[in-house]
């Protein structure tokens, strides 16, 4: 009975780890994400204090996959937010009204997150940014539109 009790409990482990590493895990954020092989790919890349991207125009209800690498020598973070952003707003506010976010991209890494702007930003001047002390005011923006 004991036996029987840890070949089934080793049993319930295995497929656990099988389950856990079939959902993957993944260090970005989005508010809406997609798959990305039907979304477009959007290169960014980060380094002092710049952000470069392929493609600085949005469709809303279209699926974009951000490949954002760092080629600096720091730590960069990567913000989609609004461009009116308050100065003085803490991270926990900025990262309230990120539309998607990337916490740390260490330099030479490189993460991806997808993103679906909806139709409610349409208009709406929006930014790249990074948003780590002193980056953004050292020129880690970009800014970005979408439209109709």
């Amino acid at each position: 009975m004991k036996q029987q009790r840890h070949v089934l409990v080793s049993f319930l482990l295995g497929m656990l780890v099988i389950v856990l590493a079939a959902c993957g895990g993944s260090s970005t954020s989005s508010s809406q994400t997609t798959s990305s092989s039907s979304a477009q790919n959007v290169q960014v890349t980060l380094s002092e204090f710049q952000i470069t991207s392929t493609l600085r125009h949005f469709s809303p209800g279209s699926s974009y996959h951000f490949v954002v690498t760092n080629k600096g020598k720091t730590n960069h973070e990567f913000m989609i937010t609004p461009a009116d952003m308050m100065p003085g707003m803490s991270m926990d506010q900025m990262h309230k009204m990120a539309l998607a976010m990337i916490d740390t991209v260490a330099p030479g890494e490189t993460k991806t997150v997808d993103v679906i702007f909806p139709q409610s930003d349409a208009g709406k001047s929006l930014e790249l940014a990074c948003h780590l002390p002193g980056h953004y005011e050292a020129g880690m923006k970009l800014g970005i539109k979408v439209s109709s």
